[in-house]
């Protein structure tokens, strides 16, 4: 089984470029499975796992259900039942009540 991090560092991505006839004649070209476009623009959150206040900005890192994780603003959280669980798990009802700071 491959160890492969699942997060990468912006600075060590490249973009992919086709190959070149020119350079690299009968050099076989495979082409990418195609995943196509989610019509319907959902995404399936597993967990929200952390928040943060950046200010009175407040962002939740969530973990998808293909295993990514990005910061994600609370306004796009807020009908979430991964968010109710997440405020249980912290003894919070609101959001705004959730700490400012790490607990330590």
């Amino acid at each position: 089984q491959r160890r492969i991090h699942p997060t990468f560092h912006i600075s060590r991505l490249r973009p992919h470029y086709g190959n070149n006839d020119a350079l690299f004649p009968r050099r076989e070209v495979k082409t990418f499975y195609d995943f196509g476009d989610n019509d319907e623009g959902e995404w399936v959150v597993d967990e929200i796992i952390a928040h943060q206040w950046k200010g009175r900005t407040l962002s939740f890192l969530v973990r998808w259900n293909l295993g990514d994780t990005t910061w994600e603003p609370v306004a796009e959280c807020n009908e979430l039942e991964a968010l109710d669980q997440y405020l249980e798990l912290l003894g919070v009802d609101r959001v705004e009540q959730l700490p400012k700071r790490p607990r330590s």
